[in-house]
């Protein structure tokens, strides 16, 4: 009885560590879904730049306010780094939508159908943004923020790039 006691214990305690996502300092979860094309999206793709990943939903008014300003942040750093926005929770058809209204995007648009990549970065609430260094590391990560989390999150990207010695960018 006491071995079932312990073992449910440590079940409990790795289902929290989980819960919880990978931490700042950590590597983050390679696997960022399928590209439109239908090609599978990896962090690997991108070594050497500063990633930040979004998961957003078609239903999240914030999302839809992020999005250009992260595509805006694309276009102002392309060899500096790369915005994959992953889309979670919407049917096929609402991701058609998204896909033609944000059809002149530069950010890399991933979806994960089925929720398992939002699992293991333990997305709970929308946005959820990550950012990733160029070894491929938790930077930093925001959940669940609106319009006045912007300035610090582009703070936090931009802080990352002058470690290198690269300039910041002002997508605004």
């Amino acid at each position: 009885m006491r071995h079932a006691f312990i073992a449910l214990l440590l079940l409990m305690v790795c289902g929290l560590a989980y819960a919880a996502g990978p931490e700042v300092g950590q590597p983050a979860p390679a696997a960022l879904g399928k590209a439109r094309d239908g090609t599978p999206v990896s962090l690997e793709q991108f070594r050497g730049r500063i990633v930040v990943v979004t998961f957003w939903a078609s239903w999240c008014t914030y999302c839809l306010k992020e999005l250009p300003v992260l595509d805006s942040l694309q276009r102002h750093a392309e060899d500096l780094l790369q915005v994959v926005a992953v889309n979670v929770k919407d049917t096929p058809e609402d991701y058609r939508v998204m896909m033609r209204q944000m059809k002149g995007y530069r950010l890399l648009q991933a979806r994960d159908s089925d929720g398992r990549i939002a699992d293991r970065y333990a997305v709970t609430g929308y946005p959820s943004l990550w950012i990733i260094d160029r070894e491929g590391r938790i930077a930093a990560n925001h959940r669940g923020y609106g319009e006045d989390s912007l300035d610090e999150i582009i703070a936090e990207i931009n802080a990352l790039l002058r470690s290198n010695g690269t300039i910041a960018v002002n997508p605004g």
